[in-house]
């Protein structure tokens, strides 16, 4: 018995030790499964938190000329005020997914206010008016003005701007609206002196989807209302006669 019992307590041991190794190569074998089954979730069935674009004018149409008196002009284009009726002013926009869920955009680099503002400021330079480099905060009212800006102020409102992409199986459907309100002031009289609105909106549709779509329908929106602000050339003649000093 005391031989058997002895041969019995070194019999099991190497059982156990021959057991352990493949309960091991089992459990990495799924481990393995699981992490090639998550890489290919990742990869191919997740969404995007969210799609960012860059704000900016993009020429629609040709721009009057620049005048030699109008080189000689000093603006401050002010960052604009965002009363867009939402309730996150960083959001412009979102992409509906075939599942509706909705996935925000938002501006790449600035916030909108000041991506506005830059917007405008470059379809002034391109006009020939030298513009101040800074984009001062300014509410919009005459007490508010200061003098220490250039003799021309620009500032104005964002009241509508925004891409949606109904990101459906067979096809993509993009629009985007922009309204604006700009406003002149003179700073040396800390006066008002015109006030102009423009609302423009355009759509697409498209078998692919991405966010360069996204910023071009965006961005065509923006400049085409930029651009309407501009028709008639009634503002570039406000300035001109404001900053010459004719009544």
């Amino acid at each position: 018995m005391h031989d058997r019992r002895k041969m019995m307590t070194s019999v099991q041991p190497r059982n156990y030790n021959k057991r352990g190794p493949v309960v091991r190569c089992v459990s990495m074998g799924r481990l393995g499964f699981v992490i090639a089954v998550l890489a290919f979730v990742l990869i191919w069935g997740c969404a995007p938190a969210l799609y960012s674009v860059d704000m900016k004018y993009v020429p629609t149409k040709p721009m009057p000329e620049p005048k030699g008196q109008e080189k000689k002009i000093k603006i401050t284009v002010a960052a604009f005020e965002d009363l867009r009726k939402v309730s996150d002013t960083m959001l412009i926009g979102r992409v509906i997914k075939p599942d509706r869920q909705n996935i925000p955009v938002l501006p790449k680099f600035v916030r909108p206010p000041v991506a506005v503002a830059s917007a405008l400021k470059d379809v002034f330079r391109k006009a020939g008016y030298q513009v101040a480099a800074d984009t001062p905060l300014w509410n919009l009212k005459e007490e508010s003005i200061r003098k220490e800006w250039s003799p021309i102020l620009i500032g104005g409102s964002i009241d509508e701007l925004e891409v949606i992409c109904e990101d459906k199986v067979t096809i993509k459907k993009y629009r985007a609206m922009a309204k604006i309100t700009v406003i002149l002031a003179n700073t040396q009289t800390s006066k008002i002196f015109y006030k102009v609105s423009a609302k423009s909106s355009v759509s697409l549709e498209h078998i692919l989807f991405s966010e360069e779509r996204l910023e071009e329908q965006i961005n065509t929106a923006l400049s085409d209302a930029i651009e309407k602000i501009f028709e008639g050339n009634e503002i570039t003649a406000k300035i001109l006669d404001t900053a010459t000093g004719k009544p």
